[in-house]
């Protein structure tokens, strides 16, 4: 103990009182808050980062050892190609690729599941500071897109997830397929939007 030293105290008054008990929040916001608020900034909270070519059963091992929900896939050059989301894995899709492309789902590679980077809407940050959340979800529909990407100076520096969206608002964002390919008018056909009504 002769490393410590005491610290200088007083006796306690009597007529202290207990604080008044703070109002617990839920912390959800509505749609008309910022949308920097739903910003996953990739500098404070970096991305979980998979190859296109890692097969499927490699890239659950990865979601499986992280918390992370969604990844970036990089090319072969190490550039962003896309976004693959944990739920994908083992979803309609998947097992209508496989079926489509007539190999086992641990033969399926990334790049075959993720949505490209290309098809996203990209938004900058600016855009993203003078943006409600509500402007978001209604980007996030009109491209049919779980993913907003968010860039600074040319290069992309976070993301808007619907999911993040979700969390926050306790609100989902409405998204209704848009099919550009065989596999996805194949997954469309059989989306719940469209299957139970």
């Amino acid at each position: 103990m002769s490393e410590f030293h005491t610290l200088a105290w007083k006796n306690t008054p009597a007529n202290l009182r207990l604080p008044e008990p703070v109002t617990v929040t839920t912390g959800k916001l509505d749609w008309h808050a910022p949308a920097s608020a739903v910003l996953e900034d990739f500098s404070r909270n970096p991305p979980l980062v998979l190859k296109g070519s890692l097969r499927l059963p490699e890239v659950e091992e990865a979601f499986d050892g992280g918390s992370a929900r969604y990844a970036c896939v990089i090319d072969n050059d190490g550039a962003i190609a896309g976004v693959l989301m944990a739920r994908e894995l083992h979803s309609r899709y998947s097992g209508s690729l496989c079926s489509l492309l007539q190999l086992p789902w641990s033969q399926i590679e990334a790049r075959f599941l993720m949505q490209p980077l290309n098809r996203m809407p990209m938004l900058t940050l600016a855009q993203v500071q003078r943006a409600k959340i509500g402007d978001i979800a209604a980007t996030m529909q009109a491209a049919s897109r779980d993913f907003v990407m968010v860039t600074n100076d040319g290069e992309i520096i976070g993301w808007i997830a619907a999911l993040k969206i979700m969390e926050r608002t306790g609100e989902s964002v409405r998204l209704y397929p848009k099919a550009t390919t065989f596999a996805e008018v194949f997954s469309a056909l059989r989306h719940p939007e469209i299957t139970d009504s």
